[in-house]
């Protein structure tokens, strides 16, 4: 039996059936999602909005994810997964669907905030991704996470760039394609592919995912079979919370460059939105290939010491961005970059649903998505005003600063969780 146990350790456990599913299901949408991140603006601009309205319909998405995201994450802990995951797709379709009918602002408006079309969340299905990482996670051994999810969040940017691709080179068509605007064509494949994945998800059972594995010895590794349940949530809240904390540094510094690179581009270079353009949609791809690394790196060296040594490489790259004079090596440096910071948003997601039990994954799902995207919403004012002050390497600095002291404190604060579960393991 220990035996048995130490190899499977050593090995790549098969993935579960359901977890196959649902990472098909992201796969699917982040292609949809790609799509909109490359038009969505462009076919507002066109039908007159202002770029204020663009701007504000925007961030009215992610506002309304950040606020309803601990909500769902509770809700789902105590009703089950698949039925809010089952929503969120049949939301999407709905509101991919209005896209398709009408053009009047308001109903615009009401449908991109609430499937939060056009933001580059890798994919997610915001603000319903806490429940899908937390469904995903019932299917998957605690040691195995960090390589899952990582694959996981490697489809994503793998499917993002197929859709920018793909609706790039459908537009240069033309500005209509079989009678239909080539700006609509994002809600109409957004739509099917909504109807797809909501079939992939019928077919997935429950499998009571949250009674599943709920007795005390939890995938943790500590024996916890004594405590009283009031002692093991005090534990389980105390661990959120130092997550949720130092979460805020890294989305900060995340607000402070990413939301802004393509003014900075632009400003700093004087390049054309094509360029730009090129810049990401690559910047996708080797975030695929990066999170593919991350979860060989996960599974052999732990999942918090990979995004310690990853994150820390990032940070340095980051100081060297304000410093080149060359669009084409800057342009190779933020790829880099960027797909080593991005490649570890799975092994993230993995330590967040591993803190607690599993009737309680939603709700550190949520708190972990809520501490990131909120503090990220005030990164752009920040940079915005240094921008505006004449300083256009300042936000980098202060980025990899922040970045650097997340690092260091998710090593120090969660190094004990690679242990642990090496132990766990072991003793199986």
């Amino acid at each position: 039996m220990l035996g048995e146990v130490k190899v499977d350790h050593v090995q790549n456990k098969p993935i579960h059936p359901a977890v196959r599913k649902l990472m098909l299901v992201n796969a699917i949408r982040s292609i949809g999602k790609g799509m909109m991140i490359v038009i969505l603006a462009l076919y507002l601009g066109a039908l007159g909005w202002s770029s204020v309205a663009i701007g504000s319909v925007l961030a009215a998405g992610g506002l309304l994810g950040v606020l309803l995201a601990p909500f769902i994450g509770v809700f789902s802990d105590r009703s089950g997964r698949k039925p809010f995951v089952l929503f969120s797709e049949l939301l999407t379709a709905g509101c991919a669907l209005i896209g398709i009918l009408s053009t009047s602002p308001v109903l615009l408006f009401i449908a991109i905030t609430l499937a939060g079309f056009g933001k580059a969340d890798a994919g997610s299905s915001s603000p319903f991704a806490p429940v899908e990482q937390a469904w995903l996670a019932s299917f998957i051994p605690a040691t195995e996470r960090g390589r899952v999810y990582s694959l996981n969040n490697a489809l994503s940017f793998f499917g993002m760039a197929m859709g920018a691709l793909l609706i790039g080179t459908l537009s240069t068509g033309g500005n209509h394609i079989s009678g239909i605007s080539s700006y609509r064509l994002a809600f109409y494949f957004t739509f099917v592919f909504s109807l797809v994945t909501t079939l992939i998800i019928l077919t997935i059972r429950e499998e009571s995912s949250i009674k599943q594995q709920e007795s005390r010895h939890e995938e943790f590794g500590s024996e916890e079979t004594g405590n009283r349940e009031e002692n093991i949530i005090k534990e389980e809240n105390a661990a959120i919370l130092k997550l949720a904390l130092i979460n805020v540094l890294n989305g900060i510094a995340i607000g402070l460059t990413g939301p802004m690179m393509s003014y900075w581009f632009s400003v700093k270079f004087g390049v054309s939105s094509t360029q730009i353009g090129g810049t990401l949609a690559m910047t996708f791809f080797a975030t695929g290939v990066a999170s593919i690394l991350q979860a060989r790196h996960s599974h052999k060296h732990g999942t918090v010491q990979s995004v310690v040594f990853i994150r820390f490489i990032a940070s340095l790259l980051l100081i060297l961005m304000p410093i080149i004079s060359s669009y084409a090596l800057v342009s190779i440096v933020y790829i880099l970059r960027t797909a080593l910071n991005r490649g570890t948003q799975g092994a993230q997601q993995a330590l967040s649903v591993s803190l607690t039990r599993g009737k309680r994954r939603g709700f550190a799902s949520s708190i972990n998505l809520f501490s990131m995207r909120l503090p990220i919403s005030i990164g752009p004012y920040i940079a915005g005003y240094l921008y505006g002050l004449g300083s256009l390497s300042l936000p980098f600095y202060l980025a990899s600063g922040l970045q650097f002291s997340f690092a260091f404190l998710y090593g120090k604060i969660f190094s004990s969780y690679d242990a642990r579960m090496k132990v766990n393991v072991s003793s199986g």
